[in-house]
């Protein structure tokens, strides 16, 4: 078993006191989720049908819990023996409402969320500051934007400016320029033609069995290159303008994207933008103030692998991993490589140190898609979630992995030095993580709001997978809820801080990252073993700073930009929190 294997090798240096029991139930079917995930025909001849889709959590009625919407793809229909193709539109996706106790009911007709576009990606966001939370869909075909009125969603796509018709598989909000209102990035994969598919439908084949064609990079014969990415600017009243090439985000060639992210990682207070690419190099943006950008993925460390080569990314996930306050990036990545974790520097440079911090060996197995960084027994360390499924439902046959893999947890421990390695605990916390699927989007979220993080995962050709986390817990928590005024409602791109027990954790207020997928707009902190209260400190992305002292442990707190918490600079110091636009202690006069 691979995590005995790993916990072998770590333990001399991994601290001795027990660790509590990390637990999850599948409970989808009794809380009512019955939506079959579709995704063309089940032999994935064609790369279109391989992605899938992702899920979001969002209180779309304002009643104060969380409500799921599930993407759906298509059915594909193989004409002249896959010379032409044409998309079934029988599949739906849908929106469940949450009714209390972990169970949910099916409003996707009632709210005009029972959808049949083929959707991939699925971005959330309150487009309009009216403060309720819109849905972008990113599709193959035209994408869409919702827009929420209150009980219903109205496809709003052309009257807001935007309409992308190449085939997008990431999409996030972001403040690029800091004027308070969302803007949005959407990252295409690849050119594909139903009308005349690669190689006129012949299909690639390996040891005499027929599979897919995969990205460019892979085939190179010229099958499914890469599409230009899109960047649109907000006006403020939810209408947009492209401005790819304006804002310095135009490529001078088209590469195969997937997740994109909005991230502040150099600590300067502009957001920056991070793309994966499949077996290209990966794009970091670094927002040169203004929402003027410059491609530093190079420059950063950030393209490629820890062996200099571009990896076949796909998702990624942006926490502070080792609590020194940057933010550092994991990324998922296809079979027979590693996944890879950028370790920020404090100044927005990167080196992948997913090897010596026990995040490699066991993953170059598996196909990995969404996932990322969550607490899962509230210790006061980041655990990681990565959902794996291969592209081929052949690939047994032609020596690589199985269609079907195993959810991988690996557990954040401390070494004694006090250095945080993670662990493969799949076999050893079992139940719906060792069961075999080919997963695909992953959604973090509290929606029986108990104070630890559930997981919904999407599964091709099942119902998706709700994990009620039934882990013992470590310590206590705290949940914070942000409602912005010039940061815009969202305030997407804030800088929260707990600071307890003489220690302090930072995250970032965004709802999509991972893959396809959005999550909980409240930021979830596991807080370990800590007594007493704790300090919340908010750097609003408008440039205030806010600070709510005394806070009770174990619930829910909502932070408005307009409550009176300015802070001084002083006040920080003895805090022992940096300013934002500061470098950390030991990176003075670098």
């Amino acid at each position: 078993m691979v995590w005995v294997a790993a916990c072998a090798a770590c333990a001399p240096e991994i601290e001795a006191a027990a660790r509590p029991e990390i637990a999850f139930v599948d409970v989808a079917e009794r809380a009512g989720l019955e939506l079959v995930q579709t995704s063309g025909d089940a032999r994935r001849w064609y790369i279109l049908e391989s992605n899938g889709t992702g899920a979001a959590w969002l209180d779309y009625d304002g009643d104060g819990d969380l409500d799921l919407f599930v993407g759906n793809g298509q059915g594909l229909r193989y004409l002249n023996d896959g010379a032409q193709l044409a998309i079934e539109r029988t599949a739906h996706s849908t929106l469940y409402r949450n009714d209390g106790g972990l169970h949910f009911t099916d409003v996707g007709a009632a709210t005009g969320c029972a959808r049949t576009d083929w959707v991939q990606a699925i971005a959330t966001g309150d487009v309009d500051n009216d403060g309720d939370t819109d849905l972008y869909l990113g599709c193959f075909g035209r994408d869409v934007l919702l827009r929420n009125d209150g009980a219903t969603f109205v496809d709003v796509t052309a009257e807001s400016g935007l309409g992308n018709e190449l085939w997008s598989s990431g999409a996030a909000f972001g403040d690029a320029d800091n004027d308070g209102d969302l803007d949005l990035y959407v990252a295409n994969y690849c050119l594909f033609d139903l009308e005349h598919p690669p190689a006129a439908g012949k299909r690639n084949v390996i040891k005499d069995i027929e599979v897919g064609w995969g990205p460019e990079e892979e085939n190179r014969q010229g099958f499914n290159p890469g599409a230009p990415n899109v960047f649109y600017l907000n006006d403020g009243a939810g209408h947009f303008r492209e401005a790819t090439l304006e804002c310095g985000l135009a490529l001078e060639k088209p590469l195969c994207s997937y997740a994109v992210v909005f991230s502040d990682i150099d600590r300067d207070g502009d957001a920056d933008i991070l793309v994966a690419n499949d077996m290209q190099p990966s794009n970091l943006f670094r927002n040169l103030g203004g929402g003027k950008f410059e491609e530093q993925g190079a420059k950063c460390g950030f393209a490629s692998g820890s062996d200099g080569r571009p990896t076949s990314a796909m998702g990624l996930s942006i926490e502070d991993a080792d609590g020194d306050g940057d933010f550092d990036v994991f990324r998922t990545n296809f079979d027979f490589e590693p996944n890879s974790l950028h370790v920020n520097d404090g100044q927005g440079r990167f080196t992948d140190r997913a090897r010596p911090l026990g995040l490699a060996s066991a993953t170059m197995d598996k196909l990995a898609w969404g996932g990322g960084f969550f607490d899962a027994d509230c210790d006061g360390d980041l655990d990681i979630l990565v959902a794996n499924g291969h592209v081929y439902p052949q690939a047994k046959d032609i020596g690589m992995s199985g269609w079907r893999m195993e959810t991988q947890l690996f557990e954040a421990v401390q070494r004694t030095q006090g250095q945080t390695v993670w662990i493969d605990a799949t076999y050893k916390v079992g139940g719906p993580f060792e069961a075999q699927h080919s997963a695909r989007g992953v959604a973090f979220g509290d929606p029986d709001d108990d104070g630890d993080v559930d997981v919904l995962i999407v599964d091709m050709d099942e119902r998706p997978r709700l994990l009620e986390n039934r882990s013992t817990r470590a310590g206590h928590w705290l949940g914070v809820r942000l409602s912005g005024e010039r940061s815009g409602r969202d305030a997407f791109g804030a800088l929260v801080e707990v600071v307890a027990g003489g220690r302090t954790w930072s995250r970032e207020m965004r709802t999509t990252q991972g893959l396809y997928s959005s999550h909980d707009p409240r930021l979830h902190f596991g807080l370990g073993s800590v007594d007493g209260r704790a300090s919340i400190v908010v750097h609003w992305p408008s440039g205030q700073v806010s600070l709510k002292r005394d806070v009770e442990l174990d619930r829910y707190v909502h932070i408005d930009e307009r409550e009176p918490l300015h802070v001084s600079r002083e006040e920080l110091v003895k805090l022992n929190v940096r300013p934002r636009g500061t470098a950390r202690p030991n990176d003075e006069g670098k």
